[in-house]
């Protein structure tokens, strides 16, 4: 997977940004607001894993344990620094929720992203430099 160079230049946004992706990670579904953000076209980020926002300053086990299968068969929902497609960063307060078929089987995830608060950002630098 191509990884990208992460430059120390926050990108804010203001809209909610929404994606989905399938059992597997990979995207099936992005609108445009979540292209806009990453810097990718809507069509380009469709089969994409979703790793490839992944932030390098993210510490792996962290990444690791929100998207656990155990974890994600839940609602969840955290603070994460994600990297865009020119290497600026954003921070998201991420929820995420299961998608069901109508047998109830989980066949993918529905990810909304919304713009972090200060005190977000600053309580998970903190979460970051403990795996430092």
């Amino acid at each position: 997977m191509h990884h990208l160079i992460a430059l120390d230049i926050e990108y804010t946004y203001t809209k909610n940004l929404i994606y989905e992706i399938d059992q597997d990670g990979i995207i099936t579904f992005s609108n445009s607001n979540f292209a806009e953000v990453t810097g990718f076209r809507k069509q380009e980020l469709i089969g994409k894993n979703h790793r490839v926002f992944k932030h390098p300053d993210v510490p792996n086990v962290i990444y690791e344990k929100l998207w656990s299968t155990e974890k994600r068969l839940k609602k969840w929902f955290s603070t994460l620094k994600n990297i865009r497609r020119d290497g600026m960063y954003f921070w998201s307060n991420i929820h995420c929720t299961p998608k069901y078929n109508k047998k109830n089987e989980t066949i993918g995830f529905i990810v909304v992203h919304k713009p972090a608060s200060k005190i977000d950002v600053e309580e998970e630098i903190e979460h970051y430099a403990q795996y430092d």
